[in-house]
């Protein structure tokens, strides 16, 4: 099944600097005795741990305006919803009641807060400066931000807001940046309930503007009557330790982009309801004048961890449903993966149907973009029902490692041209018409990278493109190890099949042109590291069957032979 995506690059934001690289092994020497069992012996997992690193002030998204230390918040102002009481920071605190606003001088202008008897407190802020917001406690309603001249702080400092049947937990009305900033060793809390009827704004923390989020505290968002986090701007998280939970829409939406530089996000997103279950992080973008250069997501560190109904990260937004005049307006929705530990997990079935005039859709995708989708590096760990990766336009992987496993789809599916040229990828499609790899007849270029797809079928990669030398073989069976072995032992490419499949492809730089390679399976493999069953670095390989033998003469190399 295919969808539409598409890429760019856009990107980059705070923190730590550091690329890492996934890339294949050298080779080493296979025995060839018969065997008829099938092993792999021990070798070291790839440790993860150095893809967290943020790469974001390398990225073309770095923004200085976004780092919270690089503005000066000229007032403090403390807000303890548990005592009541508010203050400036040079004053004595006072009282906030239902029955009074209270006033707050700075210099010639003013800040108000003022708290309702439905429990609705509201800040509105002339002061042409930023202001910090230190709040603590616990409220029973809705903290609203009515309006500030400048950008602003919200610091969480051991806060719980559970929003009532009013409206969300914070709704944030002004157009300007907020920082939204977690103190050290604080877990802070914020949730709505299932129905509204005063403010019906459609998260339990909302925004009109730009969303910056950093601290080393903990924040925990629970969205029980749309989504989660809701930004109408973009959404940027530097740092810290956030959870999300749904039981209705989105964990996480924003129109204009997403960003996440460094820290550990945990969605959860439940909802069910037919047509619009849950995904994890949406960038739904918007046609406009101003549209450019929006729609995106970029992910340059940090750990996110998503289990979602339907999509786990998309940016949505689909030039097939463009119904306005003005092209240049257009968003961009690319995906660009600069580094990050994400695991993925999609739990809904995939389908489509026409009742009366309505075309009704679930689409379980891991990570997708409507124009182009870039993979730099990181390490992916994607499980999904539908397809994994999927693009309008292209999709690139340049680096990482990715495990990328469908159920009932494609593994890696672009709906233009798909590029390797580096990384470690075990992809794994369903059987017939589906694959692991899917271009259509579009040009598929394979210059680097140690990977394998098993599935149903494969795209071809196109060998005048290709530097590369790629295999693609004939049917296997489940927890064989197989090899290509050269004349003189050394292997070439060795792999343990977790999954009954049709057509295998597979591409290492290990496999020389000119070389004679024989398949061999049922006996064990070891490396220096295995991926998902795929052995790298310096491979052995010892027992097992020959089977049939090739020459390699060109980019491509076509064997029927079943393992």
């Amino acid at each position: 099944m295919k969808k539409n995506i598409k890429l760019f690059i856009f990107l980059a934001t705070f923190l730590l600097l550091s690329a890492c690289s996934g890339s294949s092994g050298e080779s080493d020497t296979a025995a060839s005795s018969s065997s008829s069992s099938s092993s792999s012996s021990s070798s070291s997992s790839i440790d993860s741990s150095s893809y967290a690193v943020s790469v974001a002030n390398t990225a073309n998204t770095y923004n200085t305006a976004d780092i919270v230390s690089n503005t000066t918040f000229n007032y403090t102002i403390y807000i303890d919803f548990t005592a009541n009481t508010v203050k400036l920071s040079t004053d004595s605190s006072q009282t906030l009641s239902a029955t009074a606003v209270t006033v707050l001088t700075v210099d010639s202008t003013t800040v108000t807060v003022s708290k309702s008897t439905t429990g609705i407190v509201t800040i509105a802020s002339t002061v042409a400066s930023p202001v910090k917001y230190v709040l603590s406690g616990t409220l029973t309603g809705t903290l609203k931000v009515s309006s500030s001249s400048d950008s602003y702080q919200l610091y969480l400092n051991g806060l719980t807001i559970n929003g009532s049947t009013i409206g969300p937990a914070v709704d944030l009305e002004t157009t300007q940046k907020v920082f939204i900033v977690t103190a050290d060793g604080t877990s802070n809390i914020l949730s709505d309930t299932s129905t509204r009827n005063t403010i019906t704004k459609k998260a339990a923390l909302y925004g009109t503007g730009t969303m910056i989020f950093s601290g080393t505290g903990n924040l925990s968002v629970s969205g029980n009557y749309k989504h989660g986090i809701f930004s109408n701007d973009y959404i940027r998280i530097c740092e810290g330790t956030i959870s999300v939970s749904v039981t209705a829409k989105d964990a996480i939406r924003s129109v204009n982009g997403f960003i996440f530089d460094y820290g550990t996000l945990t969605i959860t997103a439940t909802g069910t309801t037919v047509d619009d279950e849950s995904k994890g992080i949406k960038v739904e973008g918007i046609d406009s004048a101003a549209g450019q250069d929006k729609g995106y997501i970029v992910i340059n560190g940090g750990n996110i961890t998503i289990t979602s109904v339907s999509k786990g990260i998309t940016a949505s937004w689909d030039i097939d449903e463009d119904t306005t005049t003005y092209a240049d307006g257009n968003p961009d929705p690319f995906v660009i993966i600069n580094n990050g530990i994400i695991t993925i997990t999609t739990t809904g079935t995939v389908y489509e149907y026409t009742s009366g005039n309505t075309t009704y859709s679930c689409s379980p995708e891991g990570i997708e973009g409507k124009s182009n989708l870039t993979i730099n590096s990181g390490y992916l760990t994607i499980k999904t029902s539908d397809d994994c990766i999927n693009a309008g336009d292209s999709v690139a992987i340049n680096g990482g490692y990715i495990y990328a496993a469908s159920s009932d789809n494609d593994a890696i599916d672009s709906n233009g041209t798909l590029t390797i040229s580096g990384g470690v990828i075990v992809a794994i499609g369903s059987e017939v018409p589906e694959e692991a790899f899917d271009c259509d007849t579009n040009t598929f270029t394979i210059t680097g990278g140690t990977f394998v797809g098993i599935a149903g079928a494969t795209s071809t990669p196109t060998s005048s493109v290709c530097t590369q030398n790629a295999v693609i073989l004939g049917n296997g069976t489940k927890n064989v190890t197989m090899a290509l072995a050269a004349t003189d032992g050394t292997v070439a490419f060795a792999f343990t099949i977790p999954q009954n499949y049709s057509t295998m492809l597979l591409s290492s730089a290990d496999i020389k042109t000119g070389s004679k390679y024989t398949i061999y399976k049922g006996g064990t493999a070891s490396g220096t590291s295995v991926f998902n069953g795929l052995y790298l670095g310096t491979k052995s390989y010892s027992g097992g069957t020959a089977g049939s033998s090739f020459t390699v003469s060109s980019t491509l190399t076509k064997i029927t032979t079943s393992i």
